[in-house]
């Protein structure tokens, strides 16, 4: 689930980066934390997969010179209101808030029609039920690209204190509008600083089903880190000590405020991961790879290199690679190693450690998968699939290449940003990760990276003439339903892998034990470049296999007595069999998709499903009757109305790129 950042053109950029990094650190890996733009909040999907909306602090300079739609555009701030009133989270964060209390009751059309933003710009939220209307107020402080300076002490709700945290000036809840017979939100937090009982630091409301905290403290800046600790130590007498004290009470004000709002919170705050060292190894089985690997990059031996390793520098990422007699200095070395603030994706130089053929590193460089299971898996499972034991060429079957890292920024970036080793490298090669810090989604989203999820990516490489460009889409297709076939591998889940379906156009759901509900459990992104007459593709795939609740994954599908136990080295495995034999076979067709097409169907979870057409005017009910074979669009036809009511039984096709679909929901929308 998406915990979702409000960053608009008012939005503040300190505000919104250390809201960003602070609930990233508080709520990591349970959600991914992300931020969302106005036009996707008014067009977008978002709400059936939001646990919590983030408005960081307005910039009052910003929207005193009229930006754009001032503090939200009233469409996106629309749906919002439909959001909170339908049950959503809202968490507004560095504001002051105008409390107001509604003469009248207010319904959701009436409210969505009058109230979502103030006569004078305002963000507005309104509770029907209770008829308060909470209105978000930029302060002058909070347009500043520094963290605003006005130091406050708390008086929580349970007594205690809480003294070194910031807000802008006079920034507060105001609650003086409301009668005194009227009654008024839960009070968090006061000041300390006054006795106006009117004025709070903090207060969570209930808007329609949902429920919204706001804040006028900004509890998203650390008190330890600049600048804030710059401002507080200048102004105030606190020590490094009393700094300690206020981080430790912000994180629990936070934590607190996030469990109010019913999001499940990890047992601790993650600390800021850094990338491990690679390891590339090869099937034992399979001769010369490792050095048909280094020699497509230029690289001569390794052992010569000395302790600096051989260095690679490539569009994106400076690589230096390493001998495996080096593997436990290189280890050390990175450990100690000092990385910049800011986007892990920058980071730079990345280690590779190369194991020869029959090499494997110990369990200690590699702790959370086990390479020698893996392998041995895969030559089971290549067998039982029927992959072919030689290949023309000195080439190699899907898996048994594998460069693989702990702690990697992102598989799919490492492979489809550098020029070099996209175009240079034998092809297939498997990139996996444990953990990735910049793990990428489709459409740009983050792909939460928690641990207990497979994270892979693909480099393949095939001539244009084989598979010509509009049949590439069918790529994701097909990747998709070797994922399903695998889970139904009796090493995977066995007969419980039927309860794993293809949501189109990429995702893998799950039906739930018990509820039948459908979730998420893994998403598919396919990259591609063309060149010299090729296409290379980087299909990157997150699964999520042994995830504790409240990530959904393949293990909660099982009963809680079955003697099962699929591990992420069998479930790789399974994967890479499966796709092999489909991926020849479509290649060898030509890109044509039509062998696989009743089997797709069968898999996925749309057949005959009735959705709304938000793209036509107006909306239309039509009814999914499969995707085409010629560009892999969805087929709809549109639904009879009743007789005579003219309407033809022609079809109506859509596309992805061009379409928003929330398929779950019944809606496909187009994207502006």
């Amino acid at each position: 689930m998406n915990v979702l950042v409000y960053s608009g053109p008012s939005t503040s950029p300190s505000s919104l980066s250390h809201t960003l990094s602070t609930l990233r650190a508080v709520l990591l890996p349970n959600y991914a934390v992300q931020p969302v733009a106005p036009q996707s909040l008014a067009t977008q999907p978002w709400a059936s997969t939001c646990s919590l909306l983030v408005v960081p602090a307005f910039n009052a300079v910003k929207l005193a010179a009229g930006a754009r739609g001032g503090a939200m555009p009233a469409n996106a701030a629309s749906e919002v209101q439909k959001y909170a009133e339908r049950g959503g989270k809202v968490l507004v964060l560095g504001s002051a808030v105008r409390v107001q209390a509604s003469r009248v009751r207010v319904s959701l059309a009436a409210g969505l029609e009058t109230v979502t933003l103030a006569d004078d710009g305002l963000l507005t939220l309104t509770d029907g039920e209770s008829r308060l209307k909470f209105s978000v107020i930029p302060t002058e402080d909070s347009a500043s690209e520094a963290p605003p300076g006005e130091h406050a002490s708390l008086k929580l709700s349970d007594g205690s204190t809480l003294d070194g945290l910031l807000r802008s000036p006079n920034a507060a809840i105001d609650l003086q509008d409301l009668p005194d017979n009227e009654a008024g939100p839960t009070v968090l937090a006061r000041y300390s600083s006054t006795e106006n009982t009117g004025l709070v630091a903090g207060v969570k409301a209930s808007v329609g089903q949902g429920a919204a905290a706001f804040w006028s403290m900004h509890l998203e800046y650390s008190p330890r880190e600049e600048i804030a600790a710059s401002i507080l130590t200048k102004h105030t007498s606190l020590t490094s000590e009393d700094l300690k004290k206020a981080e430790e009470g912000r994180l629990r004000v936070l934590r607190e405020t996030l469990s109010d709002l019913g999001l499940t919170l990890p047992a601790q705050s993650s600390s800021v991961a850094r990338p491990t060292p690679q390891v590339l190894t090869a099937a034992a089985w399979r001769s010369g790879i490792v050095r048909r690997i280094l020699n497509s990059l230029e690289v001569s031996e390794l052992d010569s290199a000395g302790d600096k390793g051989y260095e690679v520098k490539d569009s994106n990422d400076t690589f230096v690679l390493h001998h495996s007699s080096a593997a436990s200095r290189v280890l050390a070395v990175q450990g100690e190693e000092r990385y910049p603030e800011g986007d892990p994706a920058t980071w730079n130089p990345k280690h590779i450690v190369v194991f020869g053929e029959g090499e494997l590193p110990p369990r200690d460089f590699v702790p959370r998968f086990d390479l020698r299971t893996y392998y041995a898996a895969l030559e089971k499972a290549r067998q039982e699939h029927k992959c072919p034991q030689n290949y023309p060429n000195l080439e190699w079957g899907v898996g048994e290449a594998l460069l693989y890292g702990d702690v990697v920024t992102s598989t799919q970036t490492m492979l489809d940003k550098n020029m070099r080793l996209l175009s240079s490298l034998p092809t297939p090669i498997v990139s996996l990760a444990s953990s990735q810090l910049t793990g990428r989604g489709r459409g740009g989203n983050i792909w939460l990276s928690p641990p207990g999820c497979l994270q892979f990516s693909i480099l393949l490489r095939v001539p244009l003439s084989a598979l010509p460009a509009p049949k590439i889409v069918f790529v994701q297709y097909l990747f998709a339903l070797a994922v399903a076939e695998a889970c139904r591998d009796p090493a995977v889940l066995g007969a419980e892998g039927a309860r794993v379906r293809i949501k189109w156009p990429n995702d893998i759901y799950a039906e739930m034990p018990g509820t039948g509900e459908r979730k998420k459990v893994g998403g598919i992104l396919v990259n591609t470049s063309f060149g010299a007459g090729n296409v290379e593709l980087v299909i990157g795939c997150g699964l999520n296999v042994l995830n504790p609740p409240p990530i959904p994954s393949l293990v909660q599908l099982l009963p809680p007595a079955s003697e099962r136990h699929p591990s992420m080295e069998h479930t790789l495995a399974a994967i890479m069999a499966r796709f092999e034999p489909m991926w020849h076979a479509f290649v060898a067709a030509r890109g044509s998709f039509e062998p696989f097409m009743d089997l797709y169907l069968d898999r996925w979870l749309h057949s005959d499903q009735l959705v709304t057409l938000t793209t036509v005017t107006p909306p239309r009910k039509v009814r999914i009757v499969g995707i085409t074979p010629d560009h892999g669009l969805l087929r709809t036809m549109p639904e009879r109305e009743g007789w005579g009511s003219g309407q033809g039984a022609e079809y109506i096709d859509l596309q992805p790129d061009g379409n928003s679909f929330d398929l779950m929901a019944g809606l496909i929308k187009t994207k502006t």
